[in-house]
């Protein structure tokens, strides 16, 4: 990488601005770390210049969900550890085109989960120039619905507790929190209590009806973590106006994450929640159980013990007990502990569910998106959107001023067959190694 402080200038490149794709080449100068400016003919003597040649010139993408089940499995450690663990995730993220990522913790004793966001902690104090692509960490089993634990130690889940969460909060580590409003009537006064002490609050692996989750967006939630997994509480009944997944649909003041590996969420009902949401509200995560890359064997965390699909395609749970036969022909003869794939497959599998017809669940078919507009959607749902969510007023984007989070590159391919390929990724104006 490069670490000086010479200006690099993009010239001819299809770039994606926060307001749209530009509809012809622009250039791109970068100094100090930021977008310096962006137009149709821009000198600097002295830049670095990169022609573009019409590559597409997009903002980093953004992961708000990976989680680092290989080191948390390893058990307690402290601190420095976490922190330099951290720093190991952040380059391999990097070089995957990921400029800003949280981290998610799982259920787990009280001791261990403060000791993993004081290291979190550390790498936001920011001692290395690429420690702020990591932007915290998403406070995700502890607080959970029990009945809802999916690949989480139920032991570990917790109702909704002031002391703890202040006790957590105070770390400085925490981007995020997961609240079940459901599970104490205190539970508003506690996502208000974190709203209002900057952490964003979202609700997962959770069942609470659909009024309650409106008394939840009213006190500060701010978005539904991975949608239809963990799994999510539905009703079908008018009592309480239905439930989670419902309410999570039909409100425009929340937005959600969904898992677009492939296989957590059937591509159908994820093309038919992008046309039902405003896509500014959908935002894209990979949920990867392994933050440097997926195992190639069984693994245990928290005496949850998981399994990898064949071709690695996916991370399941493993039962201890003997398969029941009639599990084989249920809806839940697969239960997932994570995904295998990174962000930049995530914003392939977008971009190539929007370029093809569709037939959808609940709305009988899309048609495909022009190209250039699937591009720009992909972009928004795979950085822009998850940049506002988190309130990252400079990131997401390519607009004078913003922090130069860049990737050049290469879209190939055809109509539900696209290849991302990176030629430059730029992290906070930095030149990186590809991975």
């Amino acid at each position: 990488m490069s670490a000086s402080g010479r200006p690099i200038l993009f010239r001819g490149a299809r770039a994606v601005l926060r307001d749209g794709c530009s509809t012809r080449t622009i250039s791109v100068l970068v100094a100090g770390g930021r977008i310096a400016a962006v137009g149709d003919s821009i000198e600097e003597s002295g830049a670095r210049v990169i022609d573009a040649g019409g590559r597409w010139l997009l903002p980093g993408l953004i992961d708000m969900q990976i989680n680092d089940v290989e080191w948390l499995a390893r058990g307690p450690a402290d601190a420095a550890f976490h922190a330099a663990r951290i720093r190991e995730v952040i380059d391999h993220q990097v070089s995957l085109g990921v400029t800003g990522f949280v981290l998610a913790t799982l259920a787990s004793p009280p001791d261990e989960l403060e000791a993993y966001l004081r290291g979190m902690a550390l790498v936001r104090a920011g001692e290395r120039a690429l420690d702020a692509v990591f932007l915290g960490g998403l406070l995700e089993g502890t607080f959970m619905n029990p009945e809802h634990h999916g690949a989480h130690n139920p032991r570990w889940v917790m109702r909704p507790d002031r002391a703890l969460l202040e006790r957590l909060i105070a770390t400085g580590g925490m981007r995020a929190v997961n609240i079940a409003p459901e599970m104490s009537a205190g539970a508003i006064d506690l996502i208000r209590l974190a709203r209002e002490r900057g952490v964003v609050v979202a609700c997962g692996h959770a069942r609470p009806h659909a009024e309650r989750l409106r008394e939840a967006v009213r006190a500060g939630l701010r978005y539904i973590i991975h949608l239809g997994n963990g799994p999510t509480g539905s009703s079908f009944k008018t009592l309480h106006d239905g439930g989670m997944l419902e309410e999570a649909l039909r409100n425009d003041d929340l937005s959600i994450t969904v898992i677009a590996d492939g296989h957590h969420v059937h591509p159908r009902l994820i093309r038919d929640w992008i046309a039902r949401k405003p896509f500014s509200r959908v935002v894209a995560v990979s949920d990867a159980g392994f933050a440097l890359g997926p195992p190639v064997e069984s693994f245990e965390v928290f005496g949850i013990r998981g399994g990898v699909a064949p071709g690695g395609a996916y991370l399941y749970l493993e039962s201890s007990e003997d398969p029941d036969p009639a599990r084989a022909h249920s809806s839940d003869a697969v239960q997932f502990f994570g995904s295998a794939v990174d962000q930049k497959k995530v914003f392939e599998n977008i971009l190539n569910l929007l370029t093809i017809e569709v037939e959808g669940v609940y709305q009988r078919r899309h048609e495909p998106l022009a190209f250039a507009d699937a591009v720009c959607t992909a972009v928004a749902i795979c950085s822009t959107n998850a940049a506002r969510l988190l309130d990252l007023d400079d990131r997401g984007g390519i607009d004078e001023g913003a922090r130069a989070d860049l990737l050049l590159a290469r879209i190939e391919g055809e109509p539900g067959a696209y290849g991302l390929e990176i030629d430059e990724i730029l992290a906070g104006g930095r030149r990186m190694a590809r991975g």
